[in-house]
C-alpha cells in the first residue's frame, strides 16, 4: 500500500481560491465543500499559497476583537493574501504514499497539494490533485473492507 502512486488517491479537480479573494470567501468554499484547505492560485493558475480552516479562524478572531475595541467599526476581514502560508510543502503525482506520508509526518501537516512544474519550471507549479490525511485514511479502510470481505469468502 506505500508504494502506491499519490495519483491513485488524491482528489481532483481541487477546489482553489485567488489572492485578492476575503478570508469570508475561503470560509464560504470550505463550508460549502466540506474542505480544511484550499490551494491559493494566482491569475495564471501557479500554486502561490494554501488558506487553511485554521488561518480563517484566526482571521474571523482577530476580525471580531478588533471590531470590539474600536466603537463604531464595523468587522474588516482580511484577505485570502494576508492569512495564506506561502511556503506551501507539495508532492509531486508519481511519488509513493509511504513518501506523502513521511513528509506529512516530517512538516506536521494533514495534506497537500498535488502538483506539476508548468513548462519544467519549478517555480510555477500547478495543481492537479490533493491528498489529505482523509484520503489516506480512506485508503486504509477500503483495504481492510476489501480483506474482510476476502476472508468471509474464504470462510
Amino acid at each position: 500500500m506505500h508504494r502506491i502512486p499519490v495519483r491513485q488517491i488524491m482528489r481532483s479537480p481541487v477546489i482553489t481560491i485567488h489572492p485578492d479573494a476575503l478570508a469570508a470567501d475561503a470560509a464560504d468554499l470550505m463550508d460549502a465543500h466540506t474542505i480544511r484547505r484550499i490551494p491559493v492560485v494566482d491569475d495564471d493558475g501557479f500554486l502561490v499559497g494554501i488558506v487553511s480552516d485554521s488561518d480563517v479562524l484566526e482571521a474571523e478572531t482577530a476580525g471580531s476583537l478588533r471590531s470590539a475595541y474600536e466603537p463604531g467599526m464595523e468587522e474588516e476581514w482580511l484577505g485570502v493574501d494576508e492569512i495564506m502560508t506561502r511556503d506551501v510543502v507539495t508532492v509531486g503525482p508519481d511519488v509513493t504514499i509511504g513518501e506523502l506520508v513521511t513528509e506529512m509526518l516530517r512538516h506536521k501537516i494533514a495534506g497537500m497539494p498535488v502538483v506539476e512544474a508548468a513548462d519544467g519550471n519549478p517555480k510555477q507549479l500547478r495543481v492537479i490533485g490533493i491528498v489529505t490525511e482523509t484520503d489516506i485514511f480512506a485508503m486504509i479502510a477500503a483495504a481492510w473492507q476489501a480483506e474482510q470481505t476476502t476472508e468471509v469468502f474464504t470462510r
